[in-house]
């Protein structure tokens, strides 16, 4: 099912949304150390825009070519999930697919054109290579584990937080069972990897735009977050809940009262151990960072947590309750994600690709092509090649990736859309069109247009929504003064779109 699921995302995914033409732009930008200077600008280290150039250079850049990308990265989990369950003791996957590999999570945000899909495998080859290097200590497990170590950060930099929980639990573990050779490696394992990481840290902590990201994190909304990540459907979220509590409090039980020294004991203890740690540091460490965030942001800890469930009962084979209790909750969660996931699968995740056709075919060279908000234009970048002009509020001079550092120079300054008015008068006045991507947004009756001044602002800060907000409101109110019609432009009819990018398009001319 999960195979099949996958499968059915490739085929109707459809086009690229921005995070994804952002990291495929990136890419194909024209010299390797184009991408090593702006690779910060999109999240992931340079790895993946490099392995995504790569892979372009081998099967094209079509959509669909680019949809393998993530079908590969689903399919690497499932078999690496198998693979982990072996490792513990010959089992199946029952958790880590029922629970997550059907979950809509997984199928959208997992396959996506980006380093989170094989992120969340390398952290479950991770902690399966740590678990062979606890069962028996030898060099080809240690380099298994210090290159999964190593190379999961290479693909998404909070995997950072994840290995350091895996290797430290597997330290504990290893003292705790007097394997002080084994503990000697992995603390060298954890300084490597501690090392590493704080490279990318530091580049990424140094660029001035990213007070833009800075939001107050309590843990409420993380949690709140977090939550709907996984689903925002009641019952699948207790299930997933009782499941986690149940092998929690089952494995504690079983693995610490008896005494017993054998793999089997070791296996079901460090998954415990990891299990229990890895969420409380990786939301630790989303407070301290302090950045918003977004669902994709948890797939990482989503992916490793059902595994660690299935290493545990796996390893405490004799318990047959325990057993019983994975089968029945995995086949319960297999069961209420059906409908969801089917769903999930069959979402397009932007319809921009269909707007850029509808303007290349309808739009005059004379008209103008605005694009809001800014972030719409990367996406619209990738698709459109027609010889209208266009631009977007504000507009900035890169669209291939998200500048956040061109942004801020518009919130700094004192006339930030000026330049983007005067395009939409002159296009108006002189007789021609402006066509209107995104949504026309209008304030409330009775209350101006949001105004505000050079950022910081006392009530908003460094909040870029509120900014963009207030130049859209604006911008709308402009319109509305100064033209004649408004006409909404019919657009092909597509399947459900994702929310971040389902795109209206609206057609206004006359000047008055």
């Amino acid at each position: 099912m999960a195979l099949f699921l996958l499968a059915v995302r490739a085929t109707h995914a459809g086009a690229l949304w921005r995070d994804e033409c952002g990291t495929v732009q990136l890419a194909m930008m024209p010299k390797l150390s184009d991408i090593m200077d702006y690779f910060d600008h999109q999240t992931f280290p340079p790895l993946v825009p490099l392995i995504i150039r790569g892979y372009i250079r081998l099967f094209g850049d079509s959509d669909l070519a680019l949809r393998g990308f993530g079908l590969a990265a689903g399919i690497t989990y499932v078999g690496a999930t198998w693979w982990a369950a072996q490792v513990a003791g010959q089992g199946v996957p029952l958790m880590a697919i029922g629970l997550f590999g059907l979950s809509p999570l997984f199928l959208r945000w997992g396959t996506t054109v980006g380093g989170y899909g094989f992120g969340a495998v390398l952290i479950v080859i991770a902690f399966a290579a740590t678990v062979k290097l606890l069962q028996r200590r030898t060099p080809r497990a240690i380099l298994f584990v210090f290159l999964a170590v190593l190379v999961s950060q290479q693909f998404v930099i909070s995997n950072l937080i994840l290995v350091l929980t895996i290797v430290l639990s597997a330290l504990v573990i290893a003292l705790g069972h007097r394997k002080s050779k084994t503990a000697g490696i992995l603390v060298l394992i954890a300084v490597c990897a501690t090392l590493l990481g704080t490279i990318y840290l530091r580049i990424f902590a140094n660029d001035e735009w990213r007070i833009l990201f800075q939001r107050s994190s309590h843990i409420p909304d993380l949690w709140n977050e977090f939550t709907q990540a996984y689903g925002q459907e009641w019952l699948i979220t207790w299930l997933a809940r009782a499941a986690f509590l149940i092998i929690t409090i089952a494995g504690a039980w079983m693995s610490f009262r008896n005494p017993r020294d054998d793999n089997a004991a070791v296996i079901s203890r460090f998954a415990w151990l990891v299990m229990l740690l890895s969420p409380f540091a990786y939301f630790g460490a989303l407070l301290i960072v302090g950045y918003r965030t977004h669902w994709w942001h948890y797939l990482l800890l989503l992916a490793l947590l059902p595994v660690l469930m299935d290493t545990i009962v796996i390893a405490m084979a004799r318990v047959y309750w325990l057993r019983l209790a994975r089968l029945g909750l995995a086949s319960t969660s297999a069961i209420l994600l059906t409908v969801p996931a089917w769903t999930a699968a069959r979402q397009r995740e932007t319809n921009i690709n269909i707007v850029a056709a509808k303007l290349s075919e309808q739009a005059k060279p004379r008209d103008l092509i605005v694009v809001a908000p800014w972030q719409l234009g990367i996406s619209f970048n990738h698709y459109y090649h027609g010889k209208t002009t266009w631009m977007t509020l504000p507009e900035i001079t890169d669209h291939r990736i998200h500048r956040y550092d061109l942004l801020l120079a518009k919130m700094i300054s004192p006339n930030p859309i000026d330049d983007f008015l005067e395009a939409i008068r002159n296009t108006l006045a002189s007789g021609n069109q402006i066509w209107f991507v995104g949504e026309l947004r209008l304030p409330e009756e009775g209350r101006p247009p949001l105004s505000l001044p050079p950022a910081p602002n006392k009530l908003y800060g460094w909040d870029d929504s509120a900014y963009s907000e207030s130049w859209l409101e604006h911008v709308g109110i402009f319109l509305r003064s100064h033209t004649y019609r408004a006409r909404p432009v019919a657009l092909p009819a597509a399947s459900a779109i994702n929310s971040y990018e389902d795109i209206p398009l609206t057609t206004l001319d006359g000047w008055q």
